[in-house]
């Protein structure tokens, strides 16, 4: 069995941080609170990254905004202050939550993959700003603070076109956490992280929706490595 982590999560009322809860039980879990983002200095935010191994930064629906400046604050200014205060404690990976709704505008007949555009509507202000999020995120990988897993959902509720279980989220999500990036065993073997670390940040998307005939998104990264 791997060792337990230390996770922190970005948020604890919305219901993808619930999905993660159920997902991680296995580690030991913290949520930033609302009243943890009242600051006057960002460096107060530090005491959040006490002990933690990994950050899980939810970018799309993880906030619950009492309007649109305050959620695009939230996904830029704030997101930079945590992932700011989660390097100076020296986190070791951060796991951000995007979504494959950011390809919503791409004709159905087309097969994505990770390596395309985002191409989303700009009046839609969740949308606008997991595009922000990412943008913040990468950054920081860019700058190579820490590896950042950028995974890109599909629909979490039944009968969608990019559904994606409980079960293949648990499994995924559990394999983000545990995985080595320093083992010699990772850096030996045939794996996007490798490919995709030599080609610029230590950043990786990964698409997430069940497997099955027809699928829009490209999964096999990912199922390649869960073993699907």
């Amino acid at each position: 069995m791997e060792k337990k982590k230390n996770i922190l999560i970005s948020s604890n009322g919305s219901s993808i941080a619930k999905i993660l809860s159920n997902c991680l039980v296995s580690h030991n879990i913290n949520f930033i609170n609302d009243k943890d983002l009242i600051y006057s200095n960002s460096k107060e935010l530090e005491k959040l990254f006490e002990k933690i191994d990994v950050y899980v930064h939810i970018g799309f629906k993880g906030f619950l905004a009492k309007d649109e400046m305050e959620l695009i604050d939230y996904h830029t200014r704030i997101t930079y202050d945590l992932l700011f205060a989660a390097g100076k404690k020296n986190v070791e990976k951060v796991i951000s939550i995007s979504t494959l709704e950011l390809y919503k505008d791409y004709e159905a007949n087309l097969t994505v993959s990770e390596n395309w555009e985002t191409k989303f509507p700009l009046d839609q202000p969740e949308l606008l700003c997991a595009n922000l999020s990412e943008k913040v995120c990468k950054e920081f990988a860019r700058d190579q603070v820490f590896e950042v897993i950028n995974l890109r959902l599909g629909d979490l509720r039944e009968n969608s076109d990019t559904r994606l279980s409980e079960e293949k989220f648990k499994k995924s999500i559990n394999l983000m956490v545990d995985l080595d990036f320093s083992s010699e065993e990772l850096k030996q073997t045939k794996n996007p992280f490798n490919s995709a670390r030599k080609k610029g940040p230590n950043w990786i998307n990964l698409h997430l929706q069940d497997t099955f005939e027809g699928q829009k998104f490209l999964t096999n990264k990912i199922d390649n490595l869960i073993g699907v």
